[in-house]
C-alpha cells in the first residue's frame, strides 16, 4: 500500500460547508442502525446532498477521492473503480437513484453521497450539544458532516465515505413518503357498527 503524506491524509476526512452553506441530509438513519445485507453487518448511515454552489466542500470531496485511490492503489488507478460521489443533474451510472428524474429536487442543482458506519456517530446541534432525540434531525434538515474517504478491494473495487459526525444546522422540509390520503380517497357517510355472522357475510 503506498504511503501518503500527512497532508494528504488530512484530506481524507472532510467536513461540509458552514452555516451558510449547510448540506441535506436524506435517508437519515443515524440514530438507529439498521441491517446490511452487502456488508453484513448493522450500520448507522445517511445520504447527505451538497449543494453545487459549495465549491470548496466539492472539491474536497473530489480530492478525498483521489487521495483515497492513491493510498489504495498508487498512482494508477484501476478500471471500473465505484465513485460515491454523485451528479443530481445526471441520469444514470454516477447521477440520480433508479425512481427519480435528474435535474429535480431534492438532487437537481446537487452532488450527494451516502456514507455510513458501524458505530453511531456523534450528532450534535449549533452549539456542540449532544442530541438524543432523533426528531431532532430528520431526513431534510440542513446539517454539516464529517466524513472519511476509504477506498476498498474485495468483490469489487472503489471508494466509499465513512460517517463521523453529524450537526444540525436548522431544519428543513421533510424529505420521504408523504402519502396523502385527500388525493386516493373519497370522503364517504359513516356506517354504523352492525355485528354478521359468517353466514350472512358469505351469502
Amino acid at each position: 500500500m503506498p504511503d501518503l503524506t500527512a497532508e494528504e491524509k488530512s484530506a481524507l476526512t472532510v467536513v461540509t460547508g458552514d452555516h451558510k452553506t449547510p448540506a441535506r441530509i436524506s435517508y437519515a438513519k443515524i440514530f438507529k442502525s439498521e441491517w446490511n445485507d452487502l456488508s453484513g453487518k448493522e450500520e448507522y448511515s445517511c445520504m447527505v446532498l451538497i449543494p453545487k454552489s459549495d465549491t470548496t466542500t466539492v472539491n474536497a470531496l473530489k480530492q478525498a477521492v483521489k487521495m483515497a485511490i492513491k493510498g489504495k492503489f498508487g498512482d494508477k488507478q484501476p478500471k471500473g473503480l465505484r465513485i460515491p460521489l454523485r451528479d443530481g443533474d445526471k441520469e444514470g451510472e454516477g447521477g440520480v437513484p433508479s425512481g427519480s428524474e435528474a435535474g429535480q429536487a431534492p438532487y437537481g442543482d446537487h452532488y450527494f453521497f451516502n456514507c455510513k458506519n458501524s458505530r453511531q456517530p456523534a450528532i450534535v446541534d449549533q452549539k456542540r450539544r449532544a442530541i438524543l432525540d432523533p426528531e431532532q434531525i430528520v431526513s431534510g434538515f440542513y446539517v454539516r458532516v464529517s466524513i472519511n474517504a476509504f477506498a476498498y478491494d474485495n468483490k469489487s473495487k472503489g471508494v466509499s465515505f465513512g460517517l463521523n459526525a453529524v450537526q444540525l444546522i436548522r431544519e428543513g422540509k421533510k424529505l420521504g413518503n408523504s402519502f396523502n390520503v385527500n388525493n386516493v380517497f373519497d370522503e364517504l357517510p359513516e356506517q354504523e357498527n352492525v355485528e354478521e355472522t359468517a353466514d350472512a357475510i358469505f351469502q
